[in-house]
């Protein structure tokens, strides 16, 4: 709303006259009023000044004026019996008067400050915490949890406005009760301000748990939305985690670690521009335009949600991505499609050496590892474990994985909160090792979650090499929780820690031999460097 600079007599603003606030037209001429009056007067002109909707100057302007006549008339009037009435009844509400004047004004710079998203009240500035795939396990949720007095209030609370909503809602329909609840929890679950706490309408939680079976729709690759802060600005970013093997991600050359910031030219929106704005310190005409060029970025923007429909979509056609790798930006072309995932692939190398490709731990995993394992042979000169690209997955698949390569009780440390406390639980193995040949582990940035668990057990317990790059530091133990209908939230209920308590989240676990891990010229050095070192190994053990 914009307010017109008037005459006294008139405003411009589309509310309530003056004369039916104060019982007389702001221009009428002074007359004789009683104290009853005045406070009227006054308090209309504290009402009045704690209005923000930009008709301060001309409204409150008049009111304060219609009050001070009407005090200048009373004492005029009244001699100085009425003064000193005046002065003892008028002058505490006057003060008071000044002092809401203050706040008024306070509460409206703070309001002028907020970044405001659009003129357009059918607009929608969404939100940056949204989607983001991840493997997850499920965890049951036991019937006999009973909820706290507070939180049945806020139950309470919830209910009543959705009743009252259902009833008078001038345009309600029956329609709009699943996208109100849809909202209603993503949002609840959104104020944890955490990315990796989300939740899945039916079609979000299929493909999801379709991933966790190696099944995967669209460019086929894990995806994370990492959280970082720089010069007070939150950013969240759709980080690839790892390209899968042979899928349309990793033909179009897209690497662990890339930053999609555009799709076919739309912002990837991963921070409030509005905020960088406000920050920048521009004022005037120049503020005016910076609003309004991060208003137009956003409405011609994809949230995070809507990204990921585009990169999950099977159906979507070729596509260009902006890709910040480093210090760089780069064009990727890539077409969406489907690829089912074989999670354990391997061969024998020259000299006896056994090559194991764990992709991902998924309920497959462990019955491939054992067919490739006996796949092998039992007359193996050394085994190269490469668990580079891998996101991570199923807990427990892993768990049955390390029972085959390590001898160990204990696989990792799950840290999880009970109440106000932490606690820290083991994830018990039962060790019954296959291979006892010497070990060296490839390692990357599209190393996660249970693969950098599992690397540092086996680097701990079964003497293995890490070789290749520093992983990529995610720790998070995330619960998958099915609904009703078909929806599902994921929810980060606790952290991976190494069996013996370390603590690699947002650190990544370093390897001992550094080598590229992508290939150059047709050759996987870091491959090479690995049967190498267990060559020699192999060499000195015979002499």
């Amino acid at each position: 709303m914009r307010c017109v600079a008037m005459p006294t007599t008139s405003c411009a603003c589309p509310m309530t006259p003056i004369t039916t606030l104060t019982g007389a037209s702001a221009c009428s001429s002074p007359t004789a009023r009683n104290l009853s009056e005045v406070r009227r007067d006054i308090f209309v002109f504290l009402r009045l000044t704690l209005r923000s909707d930009g008709c301060y100057n001309t409204v409150t302007g008049q009111v304060y004026h219609v009050a001070r006549q009407r005090l200048q008339t009373g004492i005029r009037n009244g001699g100085s019996s009425v003064v000193v009435r005046a002065s003892r009844h008028v002058l505490p509400w006057f003060l008071l008067a000044i002092a809401a004047f203050a706040v008024g004004w306070w509460l409206r710079q703070q309001i002028v400050t907020l970044p405001v998203a659009t003129a357009n009240p059918g607009a929608r500035l969404t939100s940056l915490q949204e989607y983001s795939p991840k493997q997850s396990y499920s965890m049951a949720l036991t019937p006999s949890d009973n909820a706290s007095p507070v939180s049945m209030d806020l139950m309470q609370l919830f209910y009543s406005v959705f009743k009252y909503v259902e009833k008078q809602h001038v345009d309600y329909t029956p329609e709009m009760t699943k996208p109100m609840a849809y909202g209603a929890v993503r949002a609840m679950l959104q104020s944890l301000n955490d990315p990796n706490t989300r939740f899945l309408e039916p079609e979000e939680a299929r493909l999801l748990q379709e991933a966790a079976q190696g099944n995967y729709y669209g460019i086929g690759a894990v995806l994370r939305v990492v959280r970082n802060v720089t010069q007070d600005i939150e950013r969240r970013e759709l980080t690839v985690v790892a390209p899968l093997p042979g899928s349309p991600a990793e033909r179009a050359g897209l690497q662990p670690g890339d930053v999609i910031t555009e799709i076919d030219g739309k912002w990837v929106i991963a921070y409030d521009p509005f905020r960088q704005v406000q920050r920048s310190g521009v004022r005037g005409n120049e503020l005016v335009k910076a609003l309004e060029d991060a208003r137009k970025r956003v409405l011609a923007g994809l949230d995070l949600r809507k990204a990921m429909r585009s990169l999950t979509n099977k159906d979507q056609g070729a596509m260009t991505l902006t890709v910040r790798r480093g210090n760089s930006t780069l064009k990727v072309k890539v077409t969406p499609g489907v690829l089912n995932v074989d999670p354990v692939a391997y061969r024998l190398l020259p000299g006896q050496v056994g090559y194991l490709r764990i992709v991902q731990f998924n309920t497959q995993t462990p019955e491939k590892l054992k067919s490739a394992l006996a796949g092998l042979g039992n007359r193996l000169q050394g085994l190269v474990v490469d668990l580079r690209n891998n996101p991570g997955g199923s807990v427990e698949s892993a768990s049955q994985v390390a029972a085959m390569l390590a001898k160990s009780p204990v696989l990792a440390v799950i840290e999880t909160r009970n109440g106000e406390s932490r606690r820290r639980q083991q994830v018990n193995i039962s060790a019954n090792p296959r291979v006892k040949a010497p070990i060296v582990v490839l390692v990357n940035r599209g190393t996660a979650n249970v693969a950098e668990v599992l690397a540092v057990l086996l680097r701990d317990k079964a003497g293995a090499k890490l070789v290749g790059e520093r992983t990529f530091g995610d720790g998070l133990v995330q619960t998958f929780v099915p609904l009703p209908d078909g929806s599902a939230f994921t929810m980060t209920t606790g952290k991976f820690l190494t069996w013996s308590g370390g603590d690699f989240h947002g650190k990544g676990v370093y390897p001992a031999v550094a080598a590229p891990t992508v290939l150059k010229q047709g050759h996987d050095l870091a491959l090479e460097k690995a049967v190498s070192l267990l060559t020699q190994r192999t060499t000195t053990r015979a002499s």
